[in-house]
């Protein structure tokens, strides 16, 4: 029943997801579509305005002509910024528009490029033509001046007709008549056969300066010509035209959403239709529900009293095996412990017995030599002494004196002595860790700082850490907390040896500690093996396990668990198959007071 009243809810949700998913995408922002569409036409407009500037450049109006044409080129360059950026822009749309936007841009880059270059080399092909314009009729006279009486009526004629053709060459923007000018040149040079030296000069003179009037002529039609030649009304059709494509794409697509919206809004209405008779069935099942619930509760208190009963002597039974459970996880855990100790205790005790008896060794052949030493010394102070007896005396004594050489065998004694100190003093620790890690404390009321436990039950799960796990510490500093030290030592061990046996040959495992507003977390981190989400769902169970059958009873964690539980605190997991897992230990500053003390198990864990 529980279940059927929670199933409408996600369901209602999903409908409304639905209707908001449809009904956007059944939209399209017509405003949008013609503030692009006005855009591409001032980019349009911008460009005939430039080409049109470009092409009614004249030699009057280079002025007026570089103040119009920056002020064209800074809104064309405002405006194709508009259609490349922003929200409103055309880019991203489609990948087709993007490339012919891109192409389009380049070109119109370029074509700026040339007008500025047009309007720098126009004033100064036109300053140059402008002059030798200007120096044409002088030429000309002089060239009919130069001419014999008897052809220079011939000369004028063909020289006005000269005159003539270029000024129209200076003033047309694209003439067609540099031929007929380069013919009558050749008809001047053949209107006088035997022509003198001053009419040859000056004919010569006329030829260079109509053939720079020509190059310069062509170069400003030459830049004209490219910069009008430029594709960009070609390419701004192909923008705009695959910009229509891609919204007419978009209205295509929000009909068919409005298909669908309007299908499922007549699904959504016949579902509600079925779910109206739903309710009505469902409510007359619950008047015959609540009809046996009535006749159920008249007999309720007499189940419950039985049922209380089963449950506690249930209760009871399952304590008393789970007290014979823990005390045989205790004493297999013991043994681990033990024999892991004693290991830890015979390495050191046994480099310590080795110095022992080389130090005792080299005491005895020191004392040889002190004892020769001492007897030569003797005999030299003996005046009645045999001189013989003395040389002796003296070659014993530097005999042992040469084989030992005590310098550095007191310096091999000293080494042998700090190394069996240091031997000693890891005994020490070890014992003094195990002290204190195995503290008989039966309250929770112990101010206990955690790094040193932390560190109490490494020592102790030493030898199954060294040689192929690396310890990384982090400790941070942490507040005295009220606990049971040596149930969270039992907490820590555990966590450890568990940690350690999930690394299959060398690995890390990594402890962190931080305090917090109300208490302390501890991290345990490993790179063993990991576990799967069923098996890290069932680690707290008791008799869970995932060992072989006679390495493990599955009570380790559950107690773990209990002993968090029982101090107010709580135990998280996080775990990947092959990545490690991560234990979270979080733990009060202070514990409550309970009205009846709570017994707890202080067992090893596993």
């Amino acid at each position: 029943m529980k279940l059927r009243t929670i199933l409408p809810v996600p369901f209602a949700g999903l409908a409304i997801g639905v209707l908001v998913f449809l009904l956007p995408r059944t939209q399209v922002d017509n405003e949008l579509h013609l503030e692009r569409l006005r855009r591409l036409q001032a980019v349009d407009v911008l460009d005939v305005q430039l080409n049109r500037l470009v092409s009614e450049a004249r030699v009057s109006s280079l002025d007026s002509m570089t103040d119009a044409g920056t002020v064209i080129t800074r809104k064309l360059g405002d405006a194709l910024d508009a259609l490349d950026h922003g929200p409103r822009s055309l880019r991203g749309l489609s990948p087709t528009l993007d490339r012919a936007l891109a192409t389009f841009i380049d070109s119109m880059d370029e074509k700026s490029a040339l007008a500025y270059d047009f309007q720098a080399r126009n004033v100064q092909l036109n300053d140059r033509l402008v002059q030798n314009l200007d120096s044409v009729p002088a030429l000309i006279e002089a060239l009919a001046a130069a001419a014999p009486a008897a052809q220079r009526e011939t000369v004028r004629d063909l020289s006005s007709r000269l005159q003539t053709e270029v000024l129209t060459l200076g003033v047309t923007p694209s003439p067609s008549n540099m031929p007929q000018i380069a013919q009558l040149l050749d008809q001047l040079g053949a209107a006088v056969p035997k022509a003198p030296a001053s009419y040859t000069e000056a004919l010569t003179q006329l030829h260079g300066r109509l053939d720079q009037v020509l190059e310069d002529k062509n170069d400003l039609v030459g830049r004209l010509k490219d910069f009008l030649g430029r594709p960009t009304d070609r390419e701004l059709r192909a923008v705009e035209q695959d910009y229509l494509d891609w919204h007419q794409g978009q209205v295509d697509t929000a009909n068919r959403y409005r298909i669908g919206l309007a299908s499922y809004a007549a699904a959504l209405l016949l579902g509600l239709a079925w779910l109206g008779l739903r309710l009505r069935r469902s409510y007359r099942e619950l008047d015959r529900a609540n009809a046996g619930l009535l006749h159920a509760n008249e007999h309720l208190e007499e189940q419950v009293e039985v049922r209380t009963r089963d449950l506690k002597r249930a209760l009871d039974e399952l304590r008393a095996s789970q007290a014979q459970l823990i005390q045989s996880e205790k004493m297999a855990s013991l043994g681990q412990m033990v024999a892991g100790i004693a290991h830890e205790i015979n390495t050191p005790l046994g480099y310590v017995r080795s110095n022992a008896g080389i130090v005792r060794k080299t005491l005895t052949e020191l004392r040889t030599l002190i004892a020769a030493q001492s007897r030569a010394l003797r005999l030299l102070h003996d005046q009645h002494a045999d001189e013989a007896e003395v040389a002796q005396a003296l070659s014993i004594a530097l005999a042992h004196q040469e084989s030992l050489d005590p310098e550095p065998l007191t310096e091999d004694l000293d080494s042998l002595l700090g190394d069996a100190e240091h031997g000693l003093s890891q005994i020490g620790e070890l014992v003094s860790g195990l002290k204190d890690f195995a503290r008989v404390d039966r309250s929770r009321t112990d101010l206990y700082n955690l790094n040193e436990g932390l560190e109490a039950a490494l020592k102790i799960c030493h030898n199954q850490l060294k040689h192929r796990i690396e310890v990384v510490r982090a400790y941070g500093k942490l507040p005295d907390i009220e606990c049971s030290p040596s149930q969270l030592n039992q907490v820590f061990l555990n966590l450890f040896t568990n940690a350690a046996q999930a690394i299959e040959g060398r690995g890390r495992i990594y402890v962190h500690t931080a305090a917090e507003a109300d208490g302390v977390v501890v991290r345990v981190l490993d790179t063993g093996c990991g576990m799967s989400e069923e098996v890290r769902a069932r680690i707290f169970e008791p008799f869970f396990t995932t060992k072989p059958v006679g390495q493990g009873t599955g009570l380790g964690l559950s107690i773990v668990y209990r002993i968090v539980e029982d101090h107010g605190g709580r135990i998280e997991v996080r775990s990947q198959p092959g990545k490690g897992s991560e234990f979270i230990v979080r733990l009060p500053l202070r514990q409550a007071r309970p009205e009846a003390p709570a017994t707890t198990s202080t067992a090893v864990a596993a």
